[in-house]
């Protein structure tokens, strides 16, 4: 689903405090996007949104400084999970920030989340 739409289906994200855990994640198979992940306190979920790179690397450079910007709609979301806290989601993603730039890092945290069991 697109990013309207995530918000959308649930009330309690669009007024929620949200958790950021990065905005560099890559996934393989995929250069032409990076994702972010956030946690929603309200609801308990740990997310992810695809933000496309239509021009390879440089662009996602030019995402940073905030430049030729993806629409709305090309924004997907993932629920990765959810957790009953922020301590919770912060235990199971411990050294998140080194693991976050590497090439396939997104399956790093699918490792974590299988192995640390969020309810």
């Amino acid at each position: 689903m697109d990013i309207g739409g995530f918000y959308d289906a649930d009330s309690r994200r669009r007024d929620s405090p949200e958790v950021s855990f990065g905005d560099g994640w890559r996934r393989h198979g995929d250069p032409h996007a990076t994702y972010r992940m956030s946690w929603v306190a309200e609801t308990g979920e740990l997310y992810t949104v695809r933000e496309p790179h239509h021009g390879g690397l440089l662009a996602s450079y030019l995402d940073q400084l905030r430049i030729d910007q993806p629409d709305l709609d090309e924004l997907t979301v993932e629920v990765l999970a959810v957790f009953p806290t922020q301590q919770a989601v912060e235990d199971t993603l411990s050294g998140w920030r080194k693991k976050m730039e590497h090439t396939d890092s997104l399956e790093w945290v699918r490792r974590r989340l299988e192995a640390g069991s969020p309810s």
